[in-house]
Parts: C-alpha cells; structure tokens; sequence
C-alpha cells in the first residue's frame, strides 16, 4: 500500500497554493483584466490533475514502471532543452524577461526543464547504483573513468540551459544534485573534492563574465553585509549603501517585516499590490508570510520538512535484496534533496542571502509545470513506497 501520509501533506500543501493564488495575484489580474478567479482556476486545474497523477502513478508496479517514467521524463525532457537552443522551435518559445526558457502549444506553457530534473535524477540513480555502489577500491584514474559519462551530461545541460536558456540557477541545482547523490556511494573523498572545486571553479567562471549575474551577486553580498554586527563592520569596513540593495529583495523583507506574527490576514497583504512582483511565483513565501505571517510561513515549511523526512524514511526502509531496490533507494534520496534545495534556495533568495534563481516552493508556488513534474515525482516515489516496510 502506497504512504498515505505522502498524500495528505502534499494535498495540504497544494490547498495552501491554491489559496493564495486567489489571494496574491490579484493586482495582476486587475491590471490585466483577466478575472479575480483566473490563477485560482487554472491552479485549481493544476492540482486535481498532480492529484490524479500521483493516484494513477501510486498503483503501478515499481520495477516496471519507474524505469520507463524516469528514462522518458529524461529523454525526451533532454530532446526539448536541446531542440528550444534550435530555430525549430522558435515560433513555440516565447522570450520571456529575455530567456526562451518555456514552450508554449495549444495554449499551455510548459517548462521541459522541470521535467528533465525528474528524469536526471532518476538517471543519476539508475547509474549510481550500476557502477558506483560496489565496495571494491578503485585508483583516482579508474574512478574518473566512471564518473567520466556524468561529467559529459552535466557538461551539455550546462551548455544548453545556461547559454540558450540563460539559468544558471537550474544547472547549480542539478549540481548540487549530483554531488548530494554521490555522498551516498563508494567515491572517494578526493573525487569528490576535486568535483566540488571544479564546479565552483566553473560557477565563478559563469558568474563573473556575465553582467546581471555578478550585480546579483554583489546585491546579496551586500544583503549579508548590511545584517552582519557593526562590530564586525567596523573591523571589515566596506563602501556599502541600501541603494546596492535590489528593490525587489527590499519589498520581500518589508513584505515579511510587515506580516509579523499572525500576519494582516488573507487578502489584506499590501506589498503584493504592485510593489513586489511575481508574488505567486518567485516571492509566494513573501506573500504568504505578510498575510498569515511567521506562525504562518512555519506552517508551510513544517508541511515541507514533513514531506521531505517522509520520503527519506521511504528510502531509508527499502530492502536493497537487488539492483532495482538500490536504484529505486537513489531515486527517493533524490527527490527528497530537490524538494529540499528548491525550498532552501527560494528561502534564502527571499531574503537576499542567495541569489534568486526562480527556483518554486514545491506545490505552493503557481506554475503549472513545476505543480505536475513534481506530482510525477511524488507519483513515483509512492509507487515505490510500497516496497518499503514503513
């Protein structure tokens, strides 16, 4: 029987983001004239579908089924972000704040990346648990071999998203992906240091040739900055003005600031009233912790903790009796990290501590892509469920 605790929190956490997709965007659908009820409508669509998804997903047979989901999710996910860099897709890829980053037919708009995620990750699983689980000691040279394969996708998805795409922030999620995932195997210490170095060397890299990308950087260091003890300003000092700080990670903190405690109650926010923008999106956290404010907020991430502990007690309760059993152990981990590293990300984003990446809080955020790609899977990870003794 599929976790049925998996269920109710990720359902609870969707009827928080539905909501607030009533109550947040409201100035855009008066601006735009599209109808008080025109995001609560579409992601009511979208969550009785990731409703559905997860039921239908949760009675299949995991050793038949995850293997073809996770292949084709990474398959064909691949194919999209490579075929969107080409002039085939030009006339379904609008530019949208100045990146084709989403393919748009028959009236939706779907982001193959947050696919693709699913799909790596099961990817990452499939070949961690083939060739990197063993407990033989290889050389430095020989495990470079192994890792090798990884390095080269990891390589093209930088190649594609970053440069065609401009989204730097999904590539250092994938990364952090790979390298969390490659905790739990038989690397050695200094493989693993030596990709870390190697990633950050090519993060810096990407980051400092790239104009927005290093004023970014300098609007959250100037953020920690500001919040350090003047004791350590005055042994530190630096040239610093609240003018470096972005306007928009200004209006999130007065946003959260003015939420206080109990919040100014649902529908009376003020900061998302054209003062802070993609408010259902990027800055939900924002929104929902003027309006219920931090007893709030502790709600939504408590449900998500919940989540993320349910998942890695899944894994944790697997039986590894064969090599589907490990690869299906992989997969879960994974899932349970990129729930955690969205939400991490999107919080200390919010606050100016990182920068924002448009990374959404799993199942609250609108986004109709990112609400299905994770009720895939959730989906799986329920199918998979069944194998554990919970």
């Amino acid at each position: 029987m599929a976790d049925k605790w998996i269920y109710i929190v990720v359902s609870l956490l969707m009827g928080m983001g539905l909501v607030f997709s009533y109550s947040l965007p409201i100035y855009l659908e008066t601006i735009h004239d599209w109808g008080e009820f025109y995001f609560f409508n579409k992601f009511l669509i979208f969550a009785m579908l990731g409703i559905l998804i997860m039921y239908l997903l949760s009675q299949c047979f995991p050793d038949k089924c995850v293997k073809i989901i996770g292949f084709t999710l990474f398959g064909v996910g691949g194919i999209l972000i490579m075929l969107m860099a080409t002039p085939f897709l030009d006339a379904y890829c609008p530019t949208i704040k100045g990146a084709k980053r989403w393919i748009k037919i028959f009236g939706f708009t779907i982001s193959p990346i947050e696919f693709f995620k699913i799909g790596i990750i099961y990817f990452f699983a499939w070949g961690f648990a083939r060739k990197l689980i063993d407990k033989r000691k290889r050389t430095f040279k020989e495990e470079f071999k192994v890792i090798f394969p990884y390095i080269l996708i990891l390589s093209l998805v930088a190649i594609f998203v970053v440069i065609f795409q401009s989204d730097l922030g999904q590539v250092m999620l994938i990364f952090f992906l790979f390298l969390s995932m490659l905790i739990f195997t038989n690397t050695s210490g200094k493989m693993f240091l030596s990709l870390i170095i190697s990633f950050f060397t090519l993060g810096i890299v990407s980051i400092y040739f790239v104009h927005y990308r290093m004023e970014r950087v300098r609007t959250n260091l100037n953020m920690i900055y500001n919040s350090l003890p003047d004791f350590i300003k005055e042994l530190f000092p630096m040239n610093i003005t609240t003018n470096d700080i972005s306007y928009q990670i200004r209006q999130s903190i007065n946003a959260i600031y003015n939420g206080g405690f109990l919040g100014k109650g649902i529908g009376n926010g003020e900061f998302k009233m054209g003062y802070l923008s993609d408010v259902h999106t990027d800055f939900v956290l924002s929104g929902i912790s003027e309006e219920i404010g931090f007893l709030g907020i502790s709600l939504v991430i408590m449900l998500i903790l919940g989540l993320i502990f349910r998942i890695f007690k899944i894994a944790n309760r697997i039986e590894e009796k064969t090599i589907e059993d490990t690869r299906h152990k992989f997969f879960v981990i994974g899932i349970g990290l990129l729930i955690g590293f969205e939400t991490i990300l999107n919080t200390m984003g919010i606050v100016g501590l990182f920068p924002l990446k448009g990374l959404p809080i799993p199942f609250v955020s609108y986004g109709g892509s990112a609400i299905i790609s994770f009720s895939i899977a959730i989906g799986m990870v329920l199918m998979i469920s069944k194998k554990a003794k919970l």
